[in-house]
């Protein structure tokens, strides 16, 4: 029994490694939310407001945006954006969490969004996951629930131009 559970030990440590690696000075979502929740209420408070670099998976369920969104998503269009000057995606920790397990990512109606939209398209059309590195503030809020007050999370970015689909190199 105990040669059996060293080398399930030794997996179980590299997928948690995995999961919360950081990518050329980008953090992996996984090391601040977990299923679309604040994995620490109290360190993600303090972090509330400030600008972070982190990288996910878009969370092709939740994808809004204006009627301009929806005419380039078609069926993977989810409603309308938060408002007439923005869009907004769902990112993952892992590309293969359950729609809905991701916190929303705020991004400001700009010429680079259409461009965005249509790799995101292409890639849930092939049921392909969509990496991208995104650097913007992260926002938290009092999420209730049936039995807790849990901490919520999104992000806001300034340009469409915070969405990379390759981490951005930092000097």
């Amino acid at each position: 029994m105990r040669l059996l559970l060293r080398p399930m030990m030794i997996i179980f440590a590299l997928t948690l490694a995995g999961c919360c690696e950081r990518i050329d000075g980008y953090m992996a979502a996984a090391s601040i939310s977990v299923n679309g929740f604040a994995r620490d209420g109290i360190e993600s408070r303090t972090a509330s407001g400030q600008e972070i670099r982190i990288w996910g998976f878009v969370d092709h369920h939740n994808l809004y945006g204006d009627e301009g969104a929806r005419a380039i998503l078609g069926t993977w269009w989810s409603g309308a954006g938060p408002d007439a000057t923005s869009w907004r995606f769902n990112l993952k920790i892992r590309a293969g969490d359950a729609a809905g397990y991701s916190f929303p990512v705020y991004v400001p109606n700009d010429p680079g969004r259409n461009a965005l939209l249509r790799v995101m398209l292409e890639d849930a059309n092939a049921r392909r996951p969509t990496k991208v590195f995104v650097k913007g503030r992260l926002f938290t809020f009092d999420a209730p629930t049936n039995l807790t007050t849990r901490v919520g999370l999104y992000m806001e970015l300034q340009s469409s131009q915070d969405i990379q689909f390759t981490p951005y190199h930092m000097n």
